[in-house]
């Protein structure tokens, strides 16, 4: 029944498809295989109100393991179509390739960097993208082989045509308050070695 059920829905999204000209889905992020982040941590990344998600650079392709309100707010993506895809879903064809060369230069170098790019919502249109990404070290060697090595990236997003109350902060310094709140929630539950939901 269920195996009906979802191939009358993919049935429905291909005709709406064609008649409409728009892509419904060109590949479905799998989050299979990713480990849950531990309840607490999801409690207390929650609580950042920052456009954010955090990647884990242990698995393939980088897949996002946590994505706050905001961001889906920002994007009009949901939780579960992001939750395991590669932060690619936000380009598209006026996105410099240049600029996501820079950001990958920092992640391998394990450095921050910030950078302006032209993103895109699910429903296609486009943001100017002031986009800071930094690595989160653990505290413990937890998660890694080494004390303080890199457990995941953070990605802070800001819409640059939208207006917001900074609180007399520049925009990069609200940014590095997401980053700082981020830092928090991993070092203080990767002591305790909390990062990650217990295996079933």
């Amino acid at each position: 029944m269920a195996l009906s059920t979802a191939n009358s829905i993919f049935s429905t999204l291909n005709r709406y498809s064609k008649l409409t000209g728009l892509v419904v889905c060109e590949r479905r992020c799998d989050s299979v295989g990713i480990p849950a982040l531990s309840s607490s941590l999801n409690l207390s990344l929650g609580r950042i109100k920052q456009s954010f998600v955090l990647t884990d650079r242990h698995l393939p392709d980088m897949p996002i393991v946590y994505a706050s309100d905001a961001f889906l707010s920002l994007t009009g993506y949901s939780r579960e179509e992001i939750l395991g895809c590669n932060c690619r879903f936000l380009n598209g064809p006026g996105t410099s390739a240049e600029v996501l060369e820079e950001i990958n230069r920092h992640i391998c170098r394990e450095e921050a960097c910030t950078v302006h790019l032209l993103n895109y919502r699910k429903d296609g249109s486009t943001f100017r993208d002031l986009l800071h990404v930094s690595p989160i070290r653990n505290s413990s060697g937890k998660v890694g082989l080494h004390p303080f090595q890199v457990a995941f990236h953070v990605w802070v997003h800001l819409d640059e045509s939208a207006k917001h109350d900074f609180s007399g902060l520049t925009p990069e310094v609200w940014q590095l308050g997401a980053v700082g709140a981020v830092r928090v929630a991993v070092r203080s539950l990767s002591a305790s070695g909390s990062l990650l939901r217990p295996s079933q």
